[in-house]
């Protein structure tokens, strides 16, 4: 959730501290969370795919 906004994307944390988030969808921009930011920041959860076989 970011301000209050919640938001599934993917996360690329940069080595500054910032984490950039990427969408899937074409149609948005990738957003940079700056370290000042981090306080309006809050993971709500994690998932995780796997395609193929597990051993």
């Amino acid at each position: 959730m970011v301000s209050g906004e919640r938001r599934i994307k993917r996360l690329q944390r940069l080595a500054d501290g910032a984490l950039y988030l990427i969408s899937d969808n074409e149609h948005y921009q990738p957003e940079m969370i700056t370290p000042q930011q981090m306080g309006e920041v809050e993971i709500l959860g994690r998932c995780e795919i796997r395609i193929g076989r597990v051993s």
